[in-house]
């Protein structure tokens, strides 16, 4: 639908000026380069491909998920790595599908190991699934969704400041 097309160009933003941002700090300088600001801005609109796996009365409920409906959403990270895993396969060679995979994967690990579907916690979780992660609860935020309003720039500040250390890299 229209409205995932706009989430994703934004996406691709944020993730834009979070890896710059980052790039900055000693621990990332030799890490984040203009090669992977490229790479990880055309791969994090790959992050929910999985989605299109997942039946729609539950991926455009308007309410809240029952516990079973969640477990079937959150199958799309493996549906989307795994789809990724096979095209990349495919090419044969390093390419953004490989970021595109790890995004797919891992993006929503949270960094105190409560996430799916691994369990990943702090820096066993990949960079670029960590910054797409902040970048889509953020545009989620202060996004309106069938099933609730947006939120305005300071209140999602401040919920992703709370989860510094717990849902995101505080390094972020």
């Amino acid at each position: 639908d229209g409205a995932t097309g706009i989430h994703l160009e934004r996406i691709q933003g944020y993730c834009r000026l979070l890896a710059q941002a980052i790039a900055k700090r000693p621990a990332y300088e030799d890490y984040i380069d203009e090669v992977y600001m490229e790479d990880l801005q055309r791969s994090a609109p790959l992050h929910d491909i999985g989605k299109v796996g997942i039946p729609d009365h539950i991926l455009l409920k308007p309410g809240p998920l029952t516990a079973g409906e969640f477990e079937v959403m959150k199958q799309h990270v493996l549906i989307g790595g795994n789809t990724l895993d096979r095209a990349e396969q495919r090419i044969a060679n390093d390419s953004f599908l490989t970021l595109g995979k790890t995004i797919a994967y891992y993006h929503h690990e949270k960094w105190d190991g409560s996430g799916y579907l691994c369990s990943l916690r702090e820096t066993q979780i990949p960079l670029s699934a960590r910054i797409v992660a902040l970048a889509d609860v953020y545009d989620a935020l202060t996004s309106e969704r069938p099933y609730k309003k947006a939120m305005d720039h300071g209140a999602a500040r401040r919920i992703i400041v709370e989860g510094l250390g717990k849902h995101f890299d505080p390094d972020m």
